[in-house]
């Protein structure tokens, strides 16, 4: 709502993060249009790409490419990176999208390095090398730790979403198990030995390294079964994507898990992991991951976390006292990140085959949106807010 010269309101539409992005010339440090650089005319999108890859561009890794001075040089990696980053900015599902547009947009070729488009085998060998170096979370992890060193983070709010994808999935219902041996009930004969119990996996996980943890996880592909926000029970194929975000919005950690995997199995794992890239105080949960484990070791860390009671596991559940509940309304900010990432940044359904490579394709969209958010909130906290 504004005010024009006769004292009048007018509606104006609200503008959308691209097109505040868009305008952001004082980014490059220029004093001339970025537009006389190009021979075609920049769109809004454009522009909001190159200013994300500002952002980008300086934490992407080094990435081995087994060259030994034979043969054909390979193509550089960052034109690659960009193209990948292209892929999921502008939301294309396939390679084959993206050379096409790579070809009838010379603004976006140019922006991305190339003269000449390479082909759809370099693209894909590419994918599997930065796949398996894990390049877009170590980009992560230096972005959101560098733009966040000095700075306390009120809130860490943790949520899961579900990942379609067009693969075989690992059915665990169909493996054979060796069948139980049997025995008599009471207490074992004299010389009896019987197998210890299991320690439960959140127990565990507190003495684990955060990685070692995640390895222990299922990741191929697999069905899954979640609550929605309606309160309705979804079934999907594919993965599940876990992030932290801070209260502005900016995912600090995401893991990528099988979509059969429990939320609470990732959460000791992800807050070592958030906890090592920036300082909180809060860790914000639905009742998903209520359990005295995990508010157990958060407390020993020094944190509070603050989770919805799960009220099917006890009827006389605690109830969540009038400041704590708002304090966790605050929760709603990752349901909106994920919101974005579905609809801004990521295909509506994985066509890549295997964990290391739907994981790269769904970090190429979360470091996006970091890239973004960490514009709009922390470098450019001056723009109007956004949609």
């Amino acid at each position: 709502m504004k005010t024009n010269p006769k004292g009048e309101r007018t509606l104006y539409p609200m503008k959308s993060v691209i097109e505040i992005l868009g305008g952001a010339q004082i980014l490059f440090g220029i004093s001339f249009d970025i537009q006389d650089s190009f021979e075609e005319y920049l769109t809004d999108q454009h522009r909001a790409f190159l200013t994300m890859l500002r952002v980008v561009e300086e934490h992407l890794p080094g990435v081995e490419t087994g060259y030994r001075g034979r043969g054909r040089p390979p193509i550089d990696d960052l034109p690659i990176c960009r193209a990948f980053l292209a892929k999921s900015f502008f939301q294309l599902e396939t390679t084959s999208e993206l050379l096409n547009r790579l070809r009838s947009d010379s603004s976006l070729r140019r922006i991305c390095g190339f003269t000449d488009v390479p082909s759809a085998a370099t693209f894909s060998r590419r994918l599997q090398r930065y796949s398996q170096q894990h390049v877009m979370e170590q980009t992560l992890h230096r972005m959101v730790g560098d733009y966040h060193r000095g700075l306390l983070v009120g809130h860490v709010n943790r949520d899961s979403t579900a990942i379609v994808a067009r693969e075989k999935p690992k059915n665990k219902k169909r493996e054979v198990r060796p069948p139980k041996a049997k025995r008599k009930r009471g207490r074992p004969r004299k010389g009896e030995s019987r197998a210890t119990k299991k320690i439960k996996r959140l127990v565990r996980q507190k003495s684990m390294r955060a990685a070692k943890a995640l390895r222990e996880l299922d990741h191929e592909c697999a069905w899954g079964c979640k609550r929605n926000s309606q309160g309705n029970v979804q079934f999907w194929k594919g993965y599940k994507l876990h992030v932290d975000v801070t209260d502005m919005g900016i995912p600090v950690t995401a893991v990528v898990t099988a979509a059969n995997v429990h939320d609470s199995q990732v959460a000791i794992p992800m807050e070592k992991i958030t906890a090592s890239r920036v300082t909180h105080l809060y860790s914000l949960m639905d009742s998903a991951y209520d359990a005295a484990e995990i508010r157990g070791w958060i407390a020993a860390c020094g944190r509070k976390a603050i989770i919805e009671p799960n009220r099917r596991r006890s009827a006389d559940s605690e109830v969540m006292d009038p400041a704590t509940r708002e304090r966790y309304a605050i929760r709603s900010t990752v349901e909106r990140s994920n919101a974005h990432l579905k609809d801004w940044l990521l295909p509506s359904k994985l066509l890549v085959k295997g964990h290391n490579k739907a994981s790269f394709c769904l970090m190429c969209g979360v470091v996006s949106l970091a890239a973004i958010k960490i514009l709009q909130q922390i470098v450019l906290p001056e723009l109007e807010p956004a949609a």
